[in-house]
């Protein structure tokens, strides 16, 4: 592996990327925008995306027009499969501490941008169709994860629960 400086038109995405990711693009951007560009894309020798698609086409809405790559040699086409699938998998099984992430969030100033809004699909207006179980699917606890833990709040719309 070695870390490379690759211009964003050397760069190709993986024709079959399964993951749908134009959703996250403007976060990424604005992401990248107020922090800078810190983790790079992995490629392969051919320079072909194994992970970092988003940020790939967040830097593209940037403007940019090189990135900072990670070159992986010698991978089999299985490993480059499997590393993609589970480099977007495993991040699926993580969630939030709520009570640190309120100590984390307090008094950051994330300069007017929603970044809460874009990881709960619900429109605050009740449009938009669907089931309620589907609306609030996104924002549901596990019950594995947080037990018998007894939350103050209920959201009347969607049913989050917190504390």
């Amino acid at each position: 592996m070695k870390l490379e400086k690759l211009k964003l038109s050397e760069i190709i995405p993986y024709e079959n990327n399964p993951r749908k990711n134009d959703a996250a693009v403007n976060a990424v951007a604005e992401s990248i925008r107020q922090c800078s560009y810190i983790t790079p894309i992995i490629v392969d020798e051919n320079h072909v995306i194994i992970a970092g698609h988003t940020r790939y086409k967040a830097l593209m809405a940037l403007g940019e027009s090189e990135a900072e790559c990670l070159v992986c040699d010698g991978l089999t086409e299985e490993q480059k499969k499997k590393y993609r699938f589970l480099d977007n998998k495993t991040g699926e099984k993580a969630a939030w501490d709520l009570m640190k992430l309120e100590v984390e969030l307090e008094g950051l100033d994330l300069e007017g941008f929603d970044f809460f809004g874009m990881a709960v699909d619900i429109p605050l207006d009740g449009a938009g169709g669907g089931s309620e179980k589907e609306l609030a699917g996104s924002t549901e606890i596990d019950a594995e994860v947080f037990g018998d833990e007894e939350f103050k709040y209920e959201c009347p719309k969607c049913g989050f629960r917190f504390n």
